[in-house]
């Protein structure tokens, strides 16, 4: 099992700002669940030393890390770090690593560009019928909004990655050559 695909740096690692961006990306969502923490802390202090947790936190905890494994899995994307099973494919080199990359590419951007379009029309669903969350009051929508970023925004580097592999030009031969070195 790998966690980088066989393709040449993806465009955030070739720019210094796109590598600052992610490192800031990667502190806020560090914040965040560290503010989590301490909210689940503060509930269950709560609940067992006053008699009464925090109304709405477990909702609120329970969506906070929905939107952090959904950027979570953006940030991964943009870093190829991603998770892959290639048991029967990390030996491929050359034209059949390159012809799996397209491949995966593909179905990658297929996949996830149905999943983000289907999440769109329930979260559109959702914020037309106004519906909130139990404890927290908070409006749907907004937890279910990050699954259409997760997934638009892996279509989104999946394509980047795609247009950077095929466009013609000095890119393509080096991600070749790439392609051909690694197994």
């Amino acid at each position: 099992m790998s966690t980088q695909t066989p393709a040449s740096s993806s465009p955030v690692d070739a720019s210094p700002v796109g590598h600052r961006l992610l490192r800031r990306v990667d502190r806020v969502l560090g914040v965040v669940f560290i503010a989590v923490v301490v909210l689940n802390f503060a509930s269950a202090a709560g609940r067992y030393l006053g008699g009464r947790p925090i109304t709405g936190a477990d909702e609120v905890q329970v969506f906070a890390m929905i939107w952090l494994i959904f950027i979570g899995a953006i940030v991964a994307a943009l870093r190829r770090i991603h998770l892959r099973m290639d048991v029967l494919t990390a030996q491929m080199t050359g034209q059949r690593a390159w012809w799996r990359t397209v491949f995966e590419l593909l179905l990658t951007t297929c996949v996830c560009g149905a999943m983000a379009w289907i999440s769109l029309q329930f979260t559109l669903d959702i914020h037309a019928m106004e519906q909130k969350s139990d404890a927290a009051e908070i409006p749907m929508w907004i937890p279910h909004f990050s699954a259409v970023l997760g997934f638009a925004g892996i279509t989104g580097c999946a394509l980047a990655e795609l247009w950077a592999l095929l466009r013609p030009g000095p890119a393509t031969t080096a991600q070749k050559s790439d392609l051909s070195r690694q197994g």
